[in-house]
């Protein structure tokens, strides 16, 4: 029951609460609760006090019920199938897309190199962004378009923020923290015959995932490091900025979603931001065992849900790091793909990916085929 505001009746408090639950800006999925806590027993299990008038002994808490034992072997869709480890400069995109007459062509393939100095210009002191969230997503909120390029950067940085992130998170290592999509070669899981891939196919065909997974397209690293390091967000546009080799570009959310190929029917569909960050024990029809939800890893998952986490981890909601952490959205991708799951907005979940990953410096830098597709051979000129 809802509690009526001062000088609300009854009846118009009951109206808010309708109106509050069917509207979309507002409406949030709520999660199921926590499951009741099991109270420890007074006494050791197996041991009953004299004088107990117990008919049978107590059975000790740990003893679980028999289930289904897990196969002794399963495959492994990492070592064979997503095929895509090196990606193919020859294979064809899925996608048609035409040219513009400015499109810039480079001789050479870009490769990461450290920013440079610009003679007869103060060097200005780098400020290091790594892990420093709270830092980077103020200055992200700054809107740096509104001005011209800084004279005193080199080419590739229109200011001083995206230098210093270039500098202190793409280049804090040997090697940049670009998370190495993937595509899904369906002929090849088709050949397999298996039940368990087959029944994961058939889910990817109705939740229309089947084309986007298998979307293939060439990205190089110094030109999605330039992307992921100018990346502005303009919340009145929704649209995202960033800079290709000095040249400011652009692109809003429709126009994104066109481009890959994902339609009005796509953005019928519920979106996954909206949602609690599910556990994985409030899922526990995922796993072998409800017992096993508790640990949340992926490598107790059932053959179907073990499946399609690998074909997420590889392309829509890419991941780098512990294969078998379900980290952030992705045990509400799995819970999606239940027979009682709806399907979901592919294009909200990558492009709040991106959101996301804009202002946490920490993690890696996700979307590179569908960066590429938009950043490279689609540029919007400003």
């Amino acid at each position: 029951m809802v509690r009526p505001r001062a000088g609300e009746s009854l009846e118009d408090a009951e109206q808010r609460r309708q109106k509050r639950r069917h509207d979309p800006h507002s409406q949030r999925e709520d999660a199921p609760r926590n499951p009741p806590r099991e109270l420890r027993p007074r006494h050791r299990a197996g041991k009953e006090p004299a004088g107990s008038s117990s008919k049978e002994p107590r059975k000790a808490p740990y003893i679980l019920q028999s289930r289904a034992a897990a196969p002794p072997s399963r495959p492994t869709p990492t070592s064979k199938g997503i095929i895509a480890h090196d990606i193919c400069p020859k294979t064809p995109p899925r996608l048609v897309v035409e040219y513009p007459p400015g499109q810039r062509t480079y001789p050479n393939i870009p490769r990461l190199h450290r920013p440079g100095i610009v003679p007869g210009f103060t060097v200005e002191m780098e400020r290091n962004y790594y892990k420093q969230d709270v830092a980077l997503r103020e200055a992200r909120k700054e809107k740096v378009y509104r001005y011209d390029k800084s004279e005193g950067l080199e080419r590739r940085f229109w200011c001083k923020l995206h230098e210093d992130f270039y500098s202190s998170v793409v280049m804090r290592k040997s090697r940049a923290p670009i998370v190495h999509c993937k595509y899904v070669d369906w002929k090849y899981y088709e050949n397999m015959k298996d039940p368990f891939f087959n029944e994961a196919m058939a889910k990817c065909k109705e939740m229309d995932l089947y084309d986007i997974m298998g979307f293939r397209y060439d990205w190089n690293e110094e030109i999605l490091a330039q992307f992921h390091s100018s990346l502005y967000y303009d919340e009145n546009e929704i649209a995202f900025y960033w800079t290709t080799e000095g040249a400011k570009y652009g692109v809003d959310y429709m126009t994104f979603s066109r481009l890959l190929g994902l339609g009005t029917e796509d953005e019928k569909r519920d979106p996954i931001y909206v949602e609690e960050q599910l556990k994985t024990y409030q899922v526990p029809t995922l796993f072998y065992n409800p017992y096993c939800a508790q640990e949340g890893k992926a490598n107790h998952l059932l053959p179907v849900y073990y499946a399609m986490n690998q074909f997420f981890r590889a392309t829509i909601d890419a991941k780098d790091g512990d294969p078998v952490a379900l980290r952030y959205y992705a045990v509400n991708l799995l819970a999606r793909t239940l027979p009682s799951g709806r399907p979901f907005c592919i294009m909200d979940l990558i492009w709040n990916e991106l959101r996301r990953t804009m202002i946490e410096a920490k993690k890696s830098l996700p979307a590179t085929p569908y960066c590429s597709e938009n950043g490279l051979s689609c540029h919007i000129s400003i």
